[in-house]
């Protein structure tokens, strides 16, 4: 029994620190009346998610934050009782960034999907870093080897000639952790190319979360299942 019961806190701790580990971003914006100019305060703002809908309500200058969202796709809803709702389709979350998308309210007293222009404000920190996005992935043609995809994006990560180690800013084989979804592990090698949904690498000035190495970090993000639903959808 006890140990029955050793096992299940130390998954339970497993699961907790992975999670913790996890790269999330945020979307932010105002929103405005049809005119582009005038702000509408206090709307409902949200996002569908797999485990229901995480929102706010904008303030009184109708300024809103979502924040520690997961990499990915997702439709953005905003609602008033005068305006109706309208929906802003497919917005894309990136890690570590702040996705920008101002909201602007139309006289129509229905659902309107539409779809618009939004700028996606990465978030450095001053900690030097490459990221791949998915567009950049989709059109590689290392797309099956994600070392060295990252490998050929930048010249402060190379690969040993021979071998599949990486070396970051002249490190030694072996230095450099690897994390997928936030879980630390030993490669990158079985993640099909058309899950990742992000990599990025710290070549220096690790961020405290990944713990201590000399060699830097490669962290990897699959898809989530919005990602690939409206890739299935775009598809159909």
């Amino acid at each position: 029994m006890r140990a029955v019961l050793t096992t299940i806190v130390f998954l339970m701790g497993f699961v907790y620190m992975a999670s913790a580990q996890v790269t999330v971003g945020t979307i932010s914006g105002k929103v405005y009346d049809e005119d582009s100019t005038t702000i509408i305060p206090f709307a409902t703002v949200w996002v569908e998610t797999e485990g229901g809908k995480i929102g706010t309500t904008a303030d009184i200058d109708g300024r809103y934050k979502i924040e520690a969202l997961k990499p990915g796709v997702y439709n953005l809803h905003a609602k008033t009782v005068i305006k109706g709702e309208k929906v802003v389709d497919a917005v894309k979350v990136d890690p570590d960034a702040i996705t920008t998308v101002d909201l602007i309210m139309d006289n129509a007293n229905t659902l309107t999907v539409v779809h618009i222009d939004y700028t996606a404000v990465k978030i450095e920190k001053d900690i030097p870093k490459v990221r791949l996005l998915a567009e950049d992935i989709q059109h590689s043609p290392n797309i099956r080897n994600p070392k060295l995809m990252m490998a050929n994006s930048t010249t402060d990560i190379q690969m040993m000639e021979g071998s599949s180690d990486v070396i970051i800013r002249g490190s030694r084989p072996g230095d450099v952790i690897y994390y997928i979804d936030g879980v630390k592990t030993q490669d990158l090698n079985g993640v099909p190319g058309a899950a990742i949904g992000s990599m990025e690498a710290y070549t220096g000035g690790i961020p405290a979360k990944y713990g201590d190495t000399t060699g830097g970090v490669i962290a990897l993000e699959t898809k989530s299942y919005f990602d690939l639903y409206y890739a299935w959808k775009a598809k159909q």
